[in-house]
């Protein structure tokens, strides 16, 4: 009898090491095309969503894209506006930067709207890059969300679109941080412009 439980016991921690084997081998792994579809706003962008999420209208009524999963805790927006209507609104504020450009402005504004709601607790350098061709920047926060129990991590990707700049916001809470930041930044990068 003690043998056979001690057989047991010792196929259960097998067992539970090689899950969690499997799971950080999972988190590591880039995402694969095959795991996303391509979804066009507007005729007048395209991004790769994966399929784990759905189509939603509850997240920001602002937004032109909006994507979830309840069960994996992610989420996805994208907000656009007129490049030219941002910056005259700013300049009228006052809050405009002419030492920043118009995307860098964006991006502070964006950040300024979010903490809000939000109090920052760590905010993770900007990086700018391209995506396909037009000048973006990504930012990581991490922040205390009012009514949230746990912290959440937020992906940012601000896009300068010519007419238009977009800010692609992802999040989920910040222990599936790992899991989900590889995915959030190949969605990113997937943005392209419909011509």
């Amino acid at each position: 009898m003690r043998t056979k439980f001690a057989s047991i016991f010792v196929l259960s921690i097998l067992f539970c090491s090689a899950c969690k084997n499997f799971k950080a081998k999972e988190n590591d792994s880039e995402p694969k095309d095959e795991n996303f579809n391509t979804v066009g706003v507007n005729n007048e962008y395209q991004i790769e969503i994966p399929r784990f999420m759905n189509g939603t209208t509850g997240l920001n009524e602002e937004a032109s894209l909006q994507y979830q999963s309840l069960r994996h805790e992610a989420y996805l927006l994208i907000i656009d506006e007129p490049k030219l209507g941002f910056e005259q609104v700013y300049r009228d504020l006052e809050q405009y930067d002419d030492e920043l450009s118009v995307l860098q402005n964006y991006r502070d504004a964006r950040i300024q709207i979010l903490s809000r709601t939000t109090k920052i607790i760590n905010k993770f350098n900007s990086k700018p890059f391209k995506i396909n061709g037009l000048d973006a920047e990504f930012l990581e926060l991490e922040a205390k969300v009012n009514g949230v129990e746990d912290e959440i991590f937020y992906f940012l990707t601000f896009v300068d679109g010519g007419e238009k700049v977009y800010m692609i916001m992802a999040w989920t809470v910040k222990n599936r941080k790992e899991e989900h930041k590889k995915t959030f930044k190949t969605i990113a990068e997937s943005f392209e412009l419909i011509d």
